[in-house]
């Protein structure tokens, strides 16, 4: 019994966040968010007048959000070369918690 149990934490611990529960996963956005993202677009996504307040980005536009962040737009610089597209996946898990969205 032990070493199923063990097989099974393993097993959780390896999982992907891409199928993590939408907490974890937007907990891990959080955290990719505070060091990429926070010093130009805020705390919880509040502008500080550097970058775009993320709590008015439109759900409904994930692509241009994605976008965005791999080719930067206006002042904001390309992350393409230094986030994965799984890393931005769980960033958009954040803001979509910080504003509320369904799941």
């Amino acid at each position: 019994m032990r070493m199923r149990c063990a097989w099974a934490t393993l097993a959780l611990v390896a999982a992907p966040l891409a199928h993590a529960a939408d907490g974890e996963r937007a907990e891990a956005g959080r955290k990719l968010y505070i060091g990429a993202c926070q010093r130009c677009h805020g705390i919880a996504l509040a502008s500080n007048g550097i970058g775009l307040d993320l709590r008015t980005f439109p759900q409904h536009d994930k692509e241009r959000f994605v976008r965005s962040v791999m080719n930067g737009v206006r002042a904001m610089p390309a992350w393409g070369d230094t986030l994965k597209s799984e890393q931005i996946d769980l960033i958009w898990a954040y803001i979509g918690s910080v504003n509320g969205w369904p799941e």
